[in-house]
C-alpha cells in the first residue's frame, strides 16, 4: 500500500509542474483567439463553382476499340515464322516426246506442242522461251529461259 501511496503523489506531482509550466508561457499576453475569414456570400445562380479549370485532356488512343481496355489480351507465345519465300517456278512443260532422229549428226529429237511438231537439236531455242540444252536417248534437258530453270522431259526410250 505504501508504494501505491508513493506512486500517487509522483503523479499529482508531475501534473501540477505542467500545469505550471503552461501558464508561465503566455503570462503577460493577451490570449489570441483566431476565427475563420468568412466567404463573401453568393447568390443562387452563380453558387456552381466553375471546374473547368480541373479538367484534364486524356489522350485520344490511336485504335477506338482499345480505349478502354485497361488488361489487354497478351500472348507468351514465341511470334510465328516469317512465311517462306516462294520463289518462282517454270511451269510444266508443254512438249510430249515424239520420237528422235539418228541421221549421222547430232541426235535430234520430235517435240509435239498441241498440233504442232518441232524438230529440235541442242542449242536450238523454241517458241523464244525454251532452250534445248541435251538430246539423250532417255531424255530431254530444256532450259525455261525467262528463270533460266533446267527442266527435263523423259522419252521413254532406253538409254
Amino acid at each position: 500500500m505504501k508504494r501505491q501511496v508513493v506512486l500517487f503523489a509522483a503523479l499529482a506531482a508531475s501534473l501540477l509542474a505542467a500545469w505550471w509550466v503552461s501558464g508561465l508561457e503566455g503570462e503577460g499576453e493577451a490570449p489570441v483567439v483566431r476565427r475563420a475569414a468568412k466567404a463573401p456570400r453568393r447568390d443562387a445562380a452563380s453558387s456552381r463553382p466553375d471546374l473547368s479549370a480541373l479538367a484534364v485532356p486524356r489522350p485520344v488512343p490511336a485504335s477506338g476499340d482499345a480505349a478502354g481496355d485497361l488488361f489487354p489480351v497478351r500472348s507468351f507465345r514465341p511470334p510465328p515464322p516469317p512465311p517462306a519465300v516462294v520463289r518462282p517456278t517454270a511451269p510444266p512443260l508443254p512438249f510430249r516426246h515424239g520420237g528422235l532422229l539418228e541421221d549421222g549428226g547430232p541426235l535430234a529429237a520430235f517435240l509435239a506442242e498441241g498440233d504442232r511438231l518441232h524438230v529440235v537439236r541442242v542449242g536450238d531455242v523454241v517458241d523464244g522461251r525454251y532452250r534445248v540444252s541435251g538430246v539423250h536417248r532417255g531424255r530431254i534437258d530444256l532450259v525455261y529461259l525467262p528463270l533460266n530453270q533446267t527442266q527435263s522431259l523423259v522419252s521413254g526410250a532406253l538409254p
